[in-house]
């Protein structure tokens, strides 16, 4: 049995284990505490997602909030102002239809859920942590800790770069087709806002890779000399993911997401690299072996 599992099973209260461990395991009364924690988690979860869906979905037009052809028993909602000033920036002379009558709300309510899943996830990602924060060493909750702030400012980084670089080149590549073939320039509204939504959101995930690998490293799961090794692997199956979930047939706006998130990739090992480093020179300063 290595030193580390020893600790976990024997509930070292210096590296921070839950009182079962130390206990000697859990019973049924700490099971269903468990339970009845994480039910109580759970709701919060959602009462702050309604309330987040309630607050964005109702936001008015700060320069025109009443009145106008737009407005809905006279008043403008942010978000619909939003999507047609979308509509007229990304995809210009094409006429928006709908395919049935519920197609625009449920448009405007797919992006007002989405946006209020980003709004409410700083306070579900607490609400999660401390769900499982009991069961952390203190070094994994010192991890968790330190890359809450960057995995949130790489999937802002990766949305706005998805909505303001890939999705006006995806709609001027796709609306190039439309000429040559006689095709005229109608669009259903919800799958504009489809576009609108996906794009960014892929984008903003596929930036906050370094936050799941470079922990890896600092727990000593990962070496740097293993993302080295596995790099052509990633460059292929991230460009190939990419060419299947593109919308756009040609590949050509694949690439400008491909380059950001290889060089995100080499920072990556660079700083893998720095830890290792700065981990052996501690190593020796305290005369230790070299891990």
């Amino acid at each position: 049995m290595t030193t580390e599992t020893a600790s976990r099973a024997g509930g070292n209260p210096e590296e921070g284990n839950p009182p079962e461990a130390a206990a000697g395991g859990l019973n049924f009364t700490s099971i269903m505490g468990h339970l009845s924690e994480l039910s109580v988690r759970l709701k919060n979860c959602l009462f702050a997602y309604i309330i987040a869906l309630a607050v964005v979905s109702s936001i008015p037009n700060p320069f025109h909030p009443f009145g106008g052809p737009y407005s809905f028993f006279g008043y403008n909602f942010l978000l619909a102002v939003l999507i047609r000033r979308a509509e007229v920036a990304y995809a210009p002379g094409v006429v928006f239809i709908a395919q049935s009558p519920a197609d625009p709300i449920f448009a405007f309510l797919n992006l007002c859920m989405i946006l209020a899943l980003l709004v409410s996830l700083p306070y579900i990602f607490y609400e999660i942590y401390g769900f499982v924060a009991p069961g952390l060493y203190q070094r994994e909750k010192r991890v968790v800790r330190k890359y809450l702030l960057p995995f949130t400012v790489l999937l802002t980084i990766g949305g706005f770069f998805g909505l303001f670089v890939i999705f006006p080149i995806v709609m001027k590549i796709l609306l190039l087709f439309f000429k040559p073939l006689g095709v005229g320039y109608y669009f259903t509204l919800s799958s504009f806002v489809s576009f609108l939504i996906l794009i960014p959101l892929m984008t903003g995930l596929a930036f906050t890779f370094p936050v799941f690998i470079i922990p890896l490293v600092e727990l000593r799961i990962l070496k740097a000399e293993q993302l080295s090794k596995a790099r052509k692997w990633f460059y292929v199956g991230f460009a190939l993911a990419v060419s299947i979930a593109n919308p756009d047939p040609t590949d050509i706006s694949s690439i400008p997401v491909i380059v950001p998130v290889l060089i995100l990739y080499e920072i990556t090992i660079f700083v893998a690299k720095r830890i290792e480093k700065n981990r052996a020179a501690r190593a020796v300063a305290q005369g230790l072996s070299v891990p």
